[in-house]
C-alpha cells in the first residue's frame, strides 16, 4: 500500500535537510580542527602554557625563599665588599679564609694581620637610642694615627685655581688608610640594626654627639699659629674633637652607610654641622638635607642653632655654605626625630618667651632629655 505522496515528500525533504545539517556540522568540525592544528595557533598556545608554568614556578619560589641581607646590603651567604667580612644570618662576621684580607692586611694562615697592629689601644664609645645606653668598641692603632698626622695639612693651588673648602674636607674624609681602619666600627653599627638603615644613622649620630667636645689644636705655620682640625680617625683615637672634626667623622660614617651627606659651614660663627639627605618637607632651609648638630646631643633635624663652642653654648644666625660630601640615599619619612625636633623647638621658644615651662612642657622636655641624652 503506497503511502501518502505528501507525507513521502515531507520525509524526503526532511532527509535532505538532515543531510545538509550533517554536512554543515562536519564542515564546522573540519574548520575547528584545521584552526587548532594551525602552526601559528599552536605557537601562541604553547607560549601561553609556558608563561603560566613559569609564573607558577617563580611565584612559588618567591613565597618559599626569602633572601636576608646584612646591614651593608650584602646577601646572606656572600662576602662583603669590606674584607674580610662574610654575611651570616644578617650579621657581618670575619671570615678571612673565604673572603680574604683588606689591603693593609695579610693572611698568616689563621687571621688577617697588619704592620699597623703594634701599639693598639682599645677605645669605647657611648651612644643613646630611645633612652637606652649602648657602647661600641674601636681599636685605635698608634701607627695609623701617626701616618695620618704626618700628612701635609695644606692644599696646593695653581694661579688659575680658587681654594675650596670641600677640598680640605674631602681630603680628610676620603683618606684610604683611614677608611680601611675605621670600617670595623662602621660594621659594628650596621650589625646592630641590619634591617634598618635609619637606625644605623641614629646610632652614628648619637655616638659622635657624645664624644667629648674640645677645641682645635694649633700648629706653627710660617711663624703664625694656625688652628688645625682633627682627622675623623684622630677624633676617635683621642676621644675628643671640635665641631669640624666631629662633623667630618659623622659625615664619614654616613657616607660609608650610603647616605647623601653635606656639611653646613657658618662663616660668621666659624661653625660646622652635618646635613643628611631626608624628605624635603623635613629638611633644613628646603635644602633636601636634615640638619645634624655634632657638638652636643639633639634629634636629627633639630636646627635651632644651639651648639657648643669655647666659652659655652652658641646660636646660629648666618646663612651656611653647603659642602657636598656624598650623593646617596635618604632617611625615611617616618623618623621619630622629625616630630621630636618640632616639639623641642616649641619648648625652647616657650621657655624663652615665658621665662620658664609649664608642667606639661617640663614633662615633655624630661622625656626628650632621656630619649636623646640632651644636655639642656
Amino acid at each position: 500500500m503506497k503511502g501518502d505522496p505528501k507525507k513521502e515528500g515531507v520525509k524526503k525533504e526532511d532527509l535532505k535537510k538532515e543531510g545538509k545539517v550533517s554536512s554543515s556540522a562536519d564542515e564546522k568540525k573540519e574548520k575547528m580542527l584545521s584552526f587548532l592544528l594551525n602552526p601559528i595557533f599552536l605557537i601562541i598556545f604553547s607560549i601561553l602554557i609556558l608563561a603560566i608554568i613559569l609564573f607558577t614556578v617563580f611565584s612559588g619560589v618567591e613565597e618559599t625563599f626569602e633572601f636576608s641581607n646584612c646591614g651593608d646590603g650584602t646577601f646572606s651567604g656572600y662576602c662583603s665588599l669590606s674584607k674580610p667580612y662574610f654575611c651570616l644570618n644578617e650579621t657581618l662576621v670575619e671570615n678571612e679564609v673565604l673572603c680574604g684580607c683588606s689591603e693593609s692586611f695579610n693572611f698568616n694562615g689563621v687571621e688577617c694581620v697588619s704592620e699597623y697592629d703594634s701599639l693598639i689601644e682599645e677605645k669605647y664609645f657611648d651612644y643613646i637610642l630611645n633612652g637606652e645606653n649602648g657602647t661600641l668598641y674601636f681599636k685605635s692603632r698608634a701607627l695609623v694615627l701617626n701616618e695620618l698626622l704626618a700628612l701635609p695639612r695644606y692644599q696646593v693651588y695653581f694661579a688659575n685655581q680658587t681654594p675650596r673648602r670641600d677640598d680640605f674636607a674631602l681630603k680628610k674624609i676620603d683618606n684610604p688608610l683611614q677608611t680601611e681602619f675605621l670600617s670595623p666600627l662602621v660594621i659594628e653599627i650596621q650589625n646592630l640594626y641590619p634591617v634598618s638603615k635609619d637606625m644605623q644613622a641614629k646610632v652614628a649620630v648619637s655616638l659622635v654627639q657624645n664624644i667629648h667636645y674640645n677645641e682645635s689644636q694649633f700648629i706653627s705655620f710660617f711663624g703664625n699659629d694656625v688652628r688645625v682640625s682633627r682627622y675623623p680617625y684622630q677624633v676617635l683615637s683621642e676621644g675628643q674633637g671640635e665641631c669640624e672634626g666631629k662633623s667630618e667623622l659623622l659625615a664619614f660614617f654616613l657616607k660609608e652607610m650610603g647616605y647623601g651627606v653635606v656639611l653646613f659651614y657658618y662663616p660668621n660663627e666659624n661653625h660646622e654641622a652635618v646635613g643628611i639627605k631626608c624628605p624635603i618637607e623635613e629638611s633644613y632651609l628646603g635644602t633636601g638635607y636634615c640638619f645634624v648638630e655634632t657638638t652636643m646631643p639633639s634629634p636629627i633635624s633639630f636646627s635651632e642653632g644651639r651648639y657648643l663652642k669655647e666659652g659655652g653654648i652658641g646660636k646660629l644666625s648666618s646663612e651656611p655654605e653647603i659642602i657636598l660630601i656624598n650623593e646617596g640615599m635618604s632617611l625615611g619619612e617616618n623618623l621619630e626625630d622629625y616630630k621630636d625636633s618640632k616639639t623641642l623647638s616649641k619648648i625652647i621658644i616657650a621657655n624663652e618667651n615665658n621665662g620658664g615651662l609649664n608642667s606639661f612642657e617640663k614633662k615633655a622636655m624630661d622625656n626628650l632629655r632621656k630619649k636623646y641624652g640632651l644636655q639642656y
